[in-house]
């Protein structure tokens, strides 16, 4: 019986560290989004790994974007707004659900499109980072010291193929 225990303690502990989420922060990488829209992403997009949903990417405003994720099978639609921010060659996408809430929730990705402009790889910042950052300037600063090491992103990212 305690053998039992055990192995259902050690599944569990999997459980929880498998099921893991992006970063987030009430801070986006920048204040204000000033990065201009990149056409490539623009578009609709579904998940390599999964058909459940689809992804319509369009123009919000000159550099936000407005996300909508619908599912393939109820057809419910949740609406996201996301912008650029860039550190060094790299570009990160800051996300926030689209609620009535005056407090936003950062999400943040590393984006990586292909040349083609048919396949986008978003690699989620780990949720293993516990530091808080009272503004953007702190945050950003925190990305570039720490991005260049190993356990900065998860170790599986999402990758999308262009479905237009």
């Amino acid at each position: 019986m305690k053998k039992y225990f055990l192995q259902f303690g050690v599944l569990i502990t999997l459980m929880l560290v498998l099921t893991a989420c992006p970063y987030s922060s009430e801070n986006p990488m920048d204040a204000k989004p000033s990065v201009k829209l990149d056409d490539k992403l623009l578009g609709q997009w579904e998940s390599k790994s999964s058909t459940d949903y689809l992804y319509t990417v369009s123009k919000a405003d000159d550099n936000t974007y407005k996300i909508e994720k619908k599912s393939n099978s109820s057809g419910d639609v949740t609406t996201y707004k996301g912008f650029l921010s860039t550190i060094d060659a790299t570009r990160f996408m800051n996300i926030y659900e689209e609620t009535s809430s005056e407090t936003k929730t950062y999400y943040f990705y590393k984006v990586d499109i292909s040349t083609s402009g048919g396949k986008i790889t978003f690699s989620p910042v780990t949720e293993n980072i516990t530091e808080k950052f009272t503004n953007s300037e702190e945050l950003k600063a925190f990305f570039k010291k720490h991005m260049g090491l190993s356990f900065f992103f998860d170790k599986d990212p999402d990758v999308y193929i262009r479905h237009d």
